[in-house]
């Protein structure tokens, strides 16, 4: 049984977040404070994965608003996040919020104040979100306040595919790989001169296991899930089809990956002497890139001639609906943040549209609210992005460092005749659930 004192506390917290919410999203008018001495004040810590560029551009926007608090920015890598948490909690210096991603916040998603259901309804959550956000609700509450989503999305050369008199690009999977024998071009030495798709390797596969996760997830497989009664985190990647029949869905996406790097495959394609697969589209010498609408900007500038345009990603035959992968960044408040109400008070004002446009805008990311993604976008590309993220999502990475090596042996597994994708399948099935 719960004490009287969490009893207390979780009431003050309800209450302390309506009342940010109805503040914030200007139902009281304004976005000034009250000036009753039981509003939030002081500075508010931020650490985040975001650019410091960017975030102070939004953070100085933000402390105009005169909340009666300022916010302060940090940025830290996404590789060294965890860690430097742990550094601060030990030292009695934790951030108030932090800003993370999709793929790193299941490491330490414990040091979170999770928002109590009766505060935050999952009703509420759902309706306002994306499906893909739903990755921060927990048995108890939600764990984030999801803020902006970076998806999967097509790049390709227009140049490449009039050559071959396609009028559009291809959309499917099926598709893709049967276009592998006519925009992929060979010299008299037999060696690849122009790619249709980097697909199939490690090294030199940007995202691989963003694209990887992509097709699991096209499948119905989850990859991980909570159990519903005890929240633990169990992995699925082999659940699903008839593996005795030799039909597992996972495998066959595995498969199908590796095939684009095997000789002896008809969707032949790509290899491990090839370059970087971003260095080869901009060079012009590969007809597709499967890449993060984040990376817009850095293909227009590193290349301005490219003739290039801009795609969902690429879904199974007759798919019930698109799914691509995304990661999202969300906002939530640390358990022993120094200035917790008003770092409260500031994830519920950064949630409100108005705050989320303007990150979203100085990120050049698309929204994870539903309202804001139906907003017609007159930028071609812009509007690609937004469609995509209503098709975003992601899954619960318990340690990034073990995944990372888990994906990276099943593909290398694979292309080295080690294992068959099957086998492969419940390995890292079995290696995903150990943390090995």
């Amino acid at each position: 049984m719960k004490s009287q004192f969490q009893t207390i506390t979780i009431i003050v917290f309800i209450v302390a977040f309506v009342v940010a919410i109805i503040a914030f999203s200007g139902i009281l008018g304004g976005d000034s404070a009250t000036g009753t001495s039981s509003e939030p004040t002081g500075t508010v810590s931020v650490w985040g994965v975001l650019p410091t560029e960017q975030m102070q551009l939004y953070v100085n926007d933000f402390n105009s608003n005169n909340y009666g608090y300022t916010l302060t920015y940090e940025q830290h890598s996404p590789e060294r996040f965890y860690q430097d948490l742990i550094v601060a909690l030990a030292n009695n210096a934790s951030p108030d919020v932090v800003l993370y991603s999709s793929e790193i916040f299941s490491q330490f998603k414990d040091k979170l104040y999770v928002i109590p259901y009766q505060a935050y309804t999952e009703r509420t959550f759902r309706d306002t979100n994306v499906d893909g956000a739903q990755i921060f609700l927990t048995k108890d509450g939600v764990v984030g306040l999801p803020l902006t989503i970076d998806p999967l999305v097509a790049y390709y050369n227009k140049d490449i595919l009039a050559a071959e008199n396609f009028v559009v690009p291809p959309r499917t999977w099926n598709t893709l790989s049967q276009t592998a024998r006519i925009f992929t071009k060979r010299t008299e030495q037999n060696t690849i001169s122009q790619s249709t798709i980097a697909l199939g390797t490690v090294d030199n596969v940007n995202h691989y296991r963003d694209i990887l996760s992509a097709m699991f997830l096209q499948t119905g497989n989850s990859i991980i899930a909570a159990d519903p009664t005890t929240g633990a985190m169990n992995s699925t990647l082999a659940n699903g089809g008839n593996a005795e029949a030799g039909t597992m869905p996972t495998a066959e996406a595995l498969a199908f990956y590796t095939g684009f790097s095997n000789p002896t495959s008809s969707t032949y394609s790509w290899n491990s002497a090839l370059p970087n697969s971003l260095q080869q589209f901009l060079a012009g010498k590969s007809a597709f890139y499967i890449g993060r609408s984040s990376e817009l900007f850095a293909i227009q500038a590193q290349n301005p001639n490219l003739n290039f345009d801009v795609m969902e990603l690429f879904q199974p035959q007759n798919a019930p609906r698109s799914i691509t992968y995304g990661s999202f960044i969300a906002a939530g408040v640390m358990k022993a943040a120094p200035n917790f109400t008003a770092g409260y008070a500031a994830i519920a004002a950064m949630s409100t549209p108005a705050q989320i446009d303007v990150l979203s805008k100085r990120l050049s990311l698309p929204p994870a609210r539903r309202d804001l993604l139906l907003v017609t976008q007159q930028n071609p590309y812009v509007a690609v992005f937004f469609k995509a993220a209503l098709s975003a999502f992601s899954w619960s990475d318990q340690n990034t460092v073990t995944t990372n090596r888990v994906f990276r042996g099943m593909i290398q597994n694979v292309n080295s005749g080690k294992s068959d994708a099957q086998t492969a399948i419940y390995e890292a099935t079995r290696d995903l659930q150990s943390g090995n």
